[in-house]
């Protein structure tokens, strides 16, 4: 008899081999070029968003919207980009927002579009919470005749789209280079999320509802990063619930790259059963 230790598998679906599994094994490898839109929202909208033990950032209202191209891929997996290429890459469009935990400044992801069904899963069982879209980003090639090396007054643009909407439309336009150091917060800064999945009973508590710190090692940034202006309009959608967080004031665009290793995270807070 079939034991459910004999099913194997990171997330969904659990097989014999474990091979169909959407999701490999931690740790996780990352390595992202960001195209990011620093802007300040209404401070009592971006409020709503943060239950407690949550509270506002020391700049309350300060969000950000993150153009992403990812290459990914996981402990037990790490020759996919050379079987499957389709599996380690991917794009994301995302409204970030900063926040705090007991004191600490860190940031939340508030809506998410990303383009991979592996991503999405992932996404998921860290706290993001993504939906499927489609994400196109300036893909600069500095060998096309009509393209200069990526530097001062280069245009780079980012949207997403999903279920027949167009969505959120951004861009930066490049006028100097700056220091890692010089780049603002929320960037870079810890990553607390909540993690929740309802109770397939009628009306019970849901079956995980917990806010989380998520593990970040061998942090890494490329050499280039740029700053300059900034574009970014919200466009109005039936079905999305981002409008309250349109940007009052755009206070700047970067762009740069980096990876890291996600090794795990730590529950901080449970709803439902408080630790």
């Amino acid at each position: 008899m079939t034991k459910i230790e004999d099913l194997k598998g990171c997330f969904y679906p659990l097989s014999p081999k474990g091979i169909s599994c959407l999701v490999g094994n931690l740790p996780w490898y990352y390595g992202t070029e960001y195209t990011n839109i620093l802007f300040r929202a209404d401070p009592a909208e971006v409020a709503k968003y943060l239950p407690e033990p949550l509270e506002p950032s020391p700049d309350p209202g300060l969000c950000y919207m993150a153009y992403s191209k990812w290459t990914s891929l996981s402990a037990g997996q790490k020759d996919m980009a050379e079987i499957n290429p389709e599996r380690t890459q991917y794009k994301e469009a995302a409204i970030w927002t900063g926040c705090s935990y007991k004191g600490v400044a860190g940031q939340i992801c508030l809506h998410i579009w990303v383009d991979k069904d592996f991503s999405m899963a992932r996404g998921w069982f860290m706290g993001f919470p993504k939906k499927l879209g489609q994400i196109e980003i300036t893909e600069h090639q500095p060998r096309n005749p009509q393209m200069s090396p990526l530097g001062i007054g280069s245009i780079l643009k980012g949207y997403a789209t999903a279920n027949g909407e167009r969505l959120i439309e951004g861009s930066l336009e490049i006028e100097e280079a700056v220091r890692r150091e010089d780049l603002p917060y929320p960037f870079g800064s810890p990553l607390f999320h909540i993690r929740y999945f309802p109770s397939i009973e009628r009306d019970a508590p849901p079956s995980v509802l917990e806010l989380v710190e998520l593990g970040a090692e061998d942090v890494n940034y490329g050499k280039e990063i740029w700053k300059g202006k900034g574009s970014l309009k919200f466009f109005p959608s039936d079905i999305e619930d981002y409008a309250g967080l349109g940007p009052l004031e755009i206070l700047g665009a970067y762009h740069y790259t980096s990876g890291y290793t996600f090794p795990g995270g730590k529950v901080l807070h449970n709803w439902v059963s408080p630790l």
